[in-house]
């Protein structure tokens, strides 16, 4: 009895050594500079969620196999130092609402979310780079809790690399992405009207 079912689970055991053998796993490394940039006067907090955090995309390629590309870390301490650096104060919070105390002493409330992450491989797109994409959305409500700002924002990054470091090549795409959007998010969102008007309100009252 024991050995036939040994037996039935054989090819089951088969398929799932061949789908973790054919599995590559990108860990995204790399430095979180902070950017130089002018602070937008007002305090806020900032909300991440679960899937902003912990943040894993998982994709099965014809051409490549399956591809797991961890940027929880990462991007986590890159919006970390980013925020710090472009609002005069910031905090965490575990929920998407001001309370009424905080409502009393901060401006508005700041939510980046992945809408999506996208990359392509040199088998892909025949050229002798890895390249990666990231949409990241960015929810800004005032201190009442009301949306005033919801912005798409994209990232991108690209590595060269060859067949022995398609991991380290891929990482490196992502990094740059997660950067680049963090530097275009710096750069472009003071100057939204929606920003302006919410930091001068802000600063009347």
């Amino acid at each position: 009895m024991e050995s036939r079912l040994m037996k039935s689970l054989m090819p089951v055991l088969v398929i799932a050594l061949l789908l973790s053998a054919c599995t590559t796993n990108v860990l995204v490394e790399g430095s979180v500079p902070t950017p130089l940039v002018s602070k937008i006067p007002v305090n806020v907090a900032v909300y991440y969620d679960e899937s902003f955090k912990s943040f894993v995309h998982t994709e099965a390629i014809k051409e490549d196999g399956t591809w797991k590309i961890d940027l929880s870390e990462q991007n986590l301490s890159f919006f970390r130092n980013l925020t710090s650096s472009l609002f005069e104060s910031v905090i965490e919070i575990d929920t998407p609402e001001l309370s009424e105390e905080q409502q009393a002493n901060l401006d508005g409330l700041v939510i980046p979310k992945i809408e999506k992450y996208g990359f392509l491989t040199p088998n892909i797109s025949g050229l002798k780079f890895f390249s990666a994409s990231i949409h990241y959305r960015i929810t800004i409500m005032n201190h009442a809790n009301k949306k005033i700002a919801d912005y798409i924002v994209v990232g991108y990054g690209k590595s060269e690399g060859g067949a022995f470091d398609s991991s380290k090549a891929l990482g490196k795409a992502t990094m740059l992405a997660i950067r680049d959007g963090g530097t275009r998010i710096a750069t472009e969102l003071r100057e939204q009207p929606a920003i302006v008007a919410w930091v001068s309100e802000e600063s009347s009252i």
